[in-house]
């Protein structure tokens, strides 16, 4: 892969570090769609405070060469053994996408997301490390997104756009993604409160203005189609905003 870390940001942005995200999906016995585990960050985190999230996190220098594939592996392992006490030695995970913050954000990161698949009566003691995440929990990705759409919990939009993905019944396609596909990340667009309205603009690369705006961007890729092309948040919580 071409160099991340080590590359020389636009003037006034951030480099992004590097980090790993694990979707762990299981079988339900009651029904077709799998469940998925999921963590509530803590309300004092500097990042995504109080948002409900895929067990993730930086990789370190001990996961392995720096940039690597097997380093993002490694790091996603540890990460989801950390955070939600799943072992996925051994398991394969199937990197399916990737996503880095907005250049406007003080604190960037180039994330890979991976899927991991455990069996109906796997990581049943899955639980929220109860320091940086809290409020472990299983359960569809419909139903995550249910609980956001009422207001109950908040998703930072690339973890609302994963789970709009899961929660289709051909969300199997993914593990069919080449890496080729997953490769070229997805990079939004910080708005913040552009419209003077109080509200702050997320814009992804398939919305029609994106080249115009300011900031760093990349051309949208293939796996946006039918995703949400802005999100705006309203009070503590993001929505899609057409």
């Amino acid at each position: 892969m071409a160099p991340i870390s080590t590359a020389k940001p636009p003037p006034g942005t951030s480099a992004p570090r590097l980090a790993a995200t694990v979707v762990v999906v299981r079988p339900r016995k009651t029904g077709p769609e799998p469940e998925i585990f999921m963590v509530r960050r803590s309300a004092r985190s500097a990042f995504m405070p109080d948002a409900l999230v895929f067990p993730g996190g930086k990789v370190d220098p001990g996961d392995g060469e720096a940039e690597s594939d097997a380093a993002f592996v490694a790091g996603a392992r540890r990460e989801c053994h950390e955070e939600a006490g799943i072992a996925l030695d051994g398991r394969r995970l199937h990197w399916f996408d990737t996503w880095i913050t907005p250049s406007a954000e003080p604190r960037r990161f180039y994330a890979r997301f991976f899927l991991a698949r455990v069996g109906a009566d796997e990581a049943r003691d899955a639980a929220a490390d109860g320091h940086e995440t809290h409020e472990g929990r299983w359960a569809t990705a419909a139903e995550h997104l249910e609980a956001w759409r009422s207001g109950a919990v908040d998703l930072p939009p690339p973890t609302a756009c994963t789970l709009m993905r899961l929660a289709v019944p051909s969300w199997t396609e993914i593990l069919g993604w080449a890496e080729a596909i997953a490769k070229p990340p997805i990079l939004p667009k910080w708005l913040g409160d552009a419209r003077g309205e109080g509200r702050m603009e997320v814009v992804m690369p398939h919305d029609p203005e994106y080249a115009e705006l300011p900031g760093e961007g990349m051309p949208a890729g293939p796996r946006l189609g039918g995703l949400p092309r802005r999100f705006v948040r309203e009070g503590s919580t993001w929505r899609p905003c057409e």
